[in-house]
């Protein structure tokens, strides 16, 4: 699959409003056209766990992510 992201876009992430979120877990739901990431974080009690964030791709972003997230793990994997 070719990568369709623009190289001529600039992403900007000002610190004072771009949360970063620690996940305990993951949860992953799919239809026929949109797969959706749901992020968990862990609650005092062991068997809760709350959802922080969610993200829906459609099928080929999420296939383009997964190809992504692959490359850069292996490459920075010692």
């Amino acid at each position: 699959m070719p990568d369709r992201t623009p190289a001529n876009i600039n992403y900007n992430v000002d610190p004072s409003t771009t949360k970063v979120l620690y996940a305990d877990g993951y949860l992953i739901a799919s239809s026929e056209h949109v797969v959706v990431f749901n992020f968990a974080q862990a609650l005092p009690d062991p068997t809760q766990q709350t959802i922080v964030a969610r993200i829906a791709l459609t099928r080929a972003q999420a296939k383009e992510f997964l190809k992504n997230l692959n490359d850069h793990i292996e490459k920075f994997e010692v």
